[in-house]
């Protein structure tokens, strides 16, 4: 396993989130948590205080939705980062726009984690073996992005909103992200490197609105989180691979492959060109 210094998990308040920071926290790693809610932030972090003594944990109230708050984050925060951990995320909510007035998964899930990514390239740079962790979702196979515009990214028309098919997208545009973001790393001779990950099937607390009968038989949070701090923390990895559980759903890490339209080339590298017009300033990955 690599040593993590300095590890950054948004929506690290609770599920997915606070169970790699748990995981990560054992192995020795400084955490920062971002995430919306204030009263469930703060209890996450004295309670991770509590269990790990020996490591800081920092706290700030992040909507990563909200893009000019993303960018007060990362120009406040100067310290080296190990891992970014990608993690925050909507699933099936009403519809509902950013302040940006972008779809509020969409925003969440994807957008304003691109842009975080982008703001802390130099902060990442400036570690050892930095890594970015980009959350993805077994759902990603239902995924449609295929005629990529500004207005379909964007997803301002509660005409055309679908919360299950946008759910997809969003994850769907995860994955590519990740994928897109190790290539031109690599291209550019940065040692980031960029992994996606996906739980399988996992009670997160995102299923809070949407009760199952067959919840009982999901994975907890801490066993759907191993695939993401696999990425985050397995020494062998080189970047650009994805992360899930050996059963699809259940099961132990290992390497997949997703679905084969997730790895169209044209798709991610046209996706990208979108958000970087869609958040107004472009992303180029350097070494320095």
């Amino acid at each position: 396993m690599l040593q993590i210094k300095e590890a950054i998990i948004t929506g690290g308040s609770n599920g997915l989130g606070l169970a790699s920071a748990k995981a990560l926290a054992a192995m020795g790693a400084n955490l920062t948590l971002l995430a919306r809610g204030e009263e469930r932030l703060l209890r996450a972090a004295e309670e991770l205080r509590r269990d790990f003594p020996d490591v800081r944990i920092s706290e700030q109230v992040l909507d990563v939705s909200n893009l000019d708050a993303v960018r007060d984050f990362a120009k406040g925060f100067s310290n080296p980062v190990d891992v970014l951990m990608n993690n925050a995320g909507l699933m099936g909510p009403d519809f509902k726009l950013s302040i940006e007035g972008i779809e509020s998964q969409m925003a969440t899930n994807y957008v304003g984690h691109f842009l975080l990514t982008k703001l802390l390239c130099k902060n990442l740079q400036r570690a050892e073996q930095p890594r970015v962790v980009s959350l993805s979702s077994v759902v990603h196979r239902r995924g449609n992005l295929r005629d990529l515009s500004l207005e379909s990214l964007r997803g301002a028309k509660e005409s055309q909103y679908d919360r299950w098919q946008r759910y997809a997208d969003s994850k769907l545009a995860c994955l590519f992200f990740a994928r897109e973001l190790d290539t031109r790393s690599k291209q550019a001779g940065s040692k980031v490197i960029s992994i996606a990950a996906h739980p399988g099937w996992a009670i997160t607390g995102l299923q809070e609105n949407f009760p199952h009968i067959l919840d009982p038989f999901a994975q907890s949070a801490e066993q759907g989180a191993q695939s993401q701090v696999y990425a985050a923390a397995k020494s062998d990895l080189s970047g650009g691979e994805f992360v899930g559980p050996n059963l699809e759903l259940w099961g132990k890490p290992k390497l997949i492959k997703g679905s084969s339209h997730s790895r169209d080339l044209q798709i991610s590298k046209k996706l990208w060109e979108i958000t970087e017009e869609l958040i107004g300033e472009p992303f180029a990955p350097s070494a320095n």
